[in-house]
């Protein structure tokens, strides 16, 4: 049995079938109640809970071989639970401890790296045979599909600075490849696809493949709070997690559009046994 933590995120529903289909079984585990609905992508078990309740992450390590953690992205709390979750297993004997991690964690400036980088270290103190996977961001950040119909792709920091991508499916297709292989034990793996291009060749790739007019432009940081601020309660003040994430992404965008972020393909390559998804792979697969 495998658990995958934040089982119901965007990379946990890639990964629980795909380590289905390498015929594991998997126990998905989070804090929402939609957990229950990845009974319909092949978990054998589902588990309600929350990183932060030791009894909850007690129970869902126990009798598990393995451990496939994804920390809840721009969360104040990510490395605490990173802490939980590595400690449950260690005292849990899990054999093989997987963590997602992020590509350049040492970039200690940006919020979520320095939390990537924390659990990093407990891993490598745990003395658990561990795998950290070091993915570039998704290119299901992207939502082909909308821009195509909107015509427009809208990005939160400069639009002419070049940035790598990987796809989402490659990196869980990875995870479900090491786990549980002892010749993938001790290592740290960076995952990065081979396009290195700015906002106006994205829109570019996906106007030619579609056959549609697309433009990119720029959006204020503000907007990438618009969604949630819409389904929160009318008039009430933001939360210390809003703040926080706030503050987080403030510094990952501006890092982005001042130096970019890119790494290397060739590892993820050699583990998929074949190139890495392009880009405009990716925008045919989503078009269909």
């Amino acid at each position: 049995m495998i658990l995958v933590t934040a089982a119901a995120g965007r990379t946990g529903r890639s990964l629980v079938p795909a380590l289905v289909r390498r015929g594991h079984a998997v126990r998905a585990f989070d804090v929402t109640s939609e957990v229950e609905r990845l009974t319909d992508l092949g978990a054998a078990e589902t588990i309600a809970g929350d990183m932060l309740d030791p009894r909850a992450v007690a129970a869902a390590v126990e009798g598990v071989e393995a451990v496939i953690h994804i920390g809840p992205p721009m969360h104040p709390r990510e490395a605490e639970m990173g802490h939980a979750v590595v400690a449950a297993a260690r005292r849990a004997g899990v054999s093989h401890f997987v963590q997602f991690s992020v590509t350049h964690p040492q970039l200690e400036p940006l919020l979520n790296h320095q939390a990537k980088l924390a659990v990093e270290r407990t891993v490598l103190l745990s003395r658990i045979p561990f795998t950290i996977l070091q993915p570039m961001h998704y290119m299901q950040n992207i939502d082909v599909r909308r821009v195509v119909e909107r015509g427009v792709l809208n990005q939160p920091y400069a639009l002419e600075t070049p940035l790598a991508h990987v796809d989402l499916e490659d990196v869980t297709e990875v995870a479900a490849l090491v786990v549980m292989d002892p010749k993938h034990h001790y290592a740290t793996y960076e995952l990065c696809g081979d396009d290195y291009v700015n906002a106006h060749q994205l829109a570019a790739s996906i106007g030619a493949i579609s056959g549609r007019s697309v433009t990119a432009e720029h959006v204020p940081l503000a907007h990438a709070f618009a969604a949630g601020a819409a389904s929160g309660i009318a008039g009430s003040p933001p939360s210390e997690e809003d703040d926080w994430r706030r503050d987080a992404m403030g510094r990952l965008f501006d890092h982005y559009g001042r130096y970019g972020i890119t790494g290397n393909p060739n590892v993820l390559g050699w583990l998929l046994g074949r190139s890495p998804t392009s880009f405009e792979d990716y925008v045919r697969r989503s078009l269909g």
